[in-house]
């Protein structure tokens, strides 16, 4: 998962950051439908948030524990063992998915900044981002 790679057409491949906060806004999109279906009715499966392009894996999580996962907007959903241990710590795992918590510097700051439900606040200047 490097970002030197090229992508379709030859220009540059994403980022990982970057895929994992779009599986995040589609994954939040998904979750609110969720929330409005009727009670008893089949909840959407969920992407998995690992940020590989070649990933296709999805989740099935309950609305309490998909809402512990996005209490913090450094923490994604994943399939058991798609970690990418050089940008992100395993926080917690079960026998359906685990959650991870991007902790290098520039991508945290990068998956923070496009948190859909906080404001960010830059911590040298104290300013919402």
């Amino acid at each position: 998962m490097g970002n030197e790679a090229p992508g379709h057409c030859g220009l540059p491949a994403p980022r990982e950051d970057e895929l994992q906060c779009t599986a995040r806004d589609e994954n939040e999109v998904v979750e609110r439908m969720n929330d409005a279906l009727q009670p008893g009715t089949a909840r959407a499966d969920l992407r998995c948030e690992c940020g590989d392009p070649a990933c296709h894996e999805f989740l099935t999580l309950s609305h309490a524990e998909y809402e512990a996962v996005r209490d913090y907007g450094s923490h994604f959903l994943i399939t058991l063992n798609h970690e990418n241990p050089e940008n992100a710590a395993v926080l917690s795992e079960n026998a359906r998915f685990a959650v991870i918590d991007v902790v290098a510097g520039d991508e945290r700051h990068r998956v923070l900044e496009r948190n859909p439900r906080h404001a960010w606040v830059d911590i040298t200047d104290g300013s919402a981002q």
